[in-house]
């Protein structure tokens, strides 16, 4: 009877340690499967900016800022607040060169794209200096008047009204999207701004528009399951 016993029992721990086998096995099959969907989704996603005109690729800047903790914690959010400076001297709706207070912070190389109050200004020369030449009114804002010590920001996110009059975006920043196992997911996308880099690394022309996708689970802890970017050139339109 003892021997039968031990024996039920080094059977017992056998089938166990098979079972634990087989259910970390059916884990890691559903694991990569969820994987695989996720990135196909985002595949899928990125096609979609392939198939739309460079002027529509951006993001409404009030919907982002209504974006909640886990979209802002995300390495890819740009919240467009520094880095910051001020303008020395006041600035009419003409002029094409401003005066900073401190260069420290923003790009070492041009161009590069800031904001003045409601002004969006492209930086053409200067930068690594606190005199800047601009292209006024870019980004599709109206060029104004600024008075002295307005605050300067460096645009860090790629900004687009939502739909309303063009040109405009139908794109959200963060929304459930069904895979192809018929579970919903959440895809959160970030568009910034990313200088032209040579084989270096060093910044050397263009601004692209840089697109990054997200792929997350639709609750919390809203666990990441895929994540892609893509750069758009205005050039090439690609």
């Amino acid at each position: 009877m003892i021997e039968l016993l031990a024996a039920m029992t080094v059977m017992l721990v056998g089938v166990m340690s098979l079972f634990a086998l087989f259910q970390a096995g059916i884990i890691q099959v559903r694991r990569a499967s969820t994987i695989t969907t996720a990135a196909a989704l985002a595949d899928a996603e990125m096609e979609k900016f392939r198939a739309i005109k460079y002027e529509t690729i951006g993001l409404d800047d009030a919907q982002v800022a209504a974006t909640e903790t886990t979209y802002k914690s995300d390495a890819a959010y740009r919240a467009d607040t520094a880095p910051a400076t001020t303008i020395v001297s006041a600035l009419d709706s003409v002029a094409t060169q401003i005066t900073v207070a401190s260069a420290s912070g923003f790009p070492a190389a041009a161009p590069f794209l800031i904001q003045i109050d409601s002004e969006r200004l492209l930086v053409e020369s200067g930068a690594g200096t606190t005199t800047w030449t601009v292209l006024r009114g870019a980004d599709a804002t109206v060029p104004a008047a600024h008075s002295a010590s307005a605050v300067v920001i460096q645009r860090q996110r790629a900004h687009l009204a939502a739909c309303g009059t063009a040109p405009c975006t139908t794109i959200v920043p963060s929304r459930n999207v069904t895979g192809a196992d018929g579970d919903i997911y959440r895809v959160d996308t970030y568009i910034t701004w990313q200088q032209v880099a040579n084989a270096g690394g060093a910044a050397t022309g263009r601004l692209l528009k840089l697109v990054t996708l997200v792929v997350r689970e639709n609750e919390a802890p809203y666990r990441e399951w895929a994540r892609i970017s893509s750069a758009f050139d205005e050039s090439t339109g690609k």
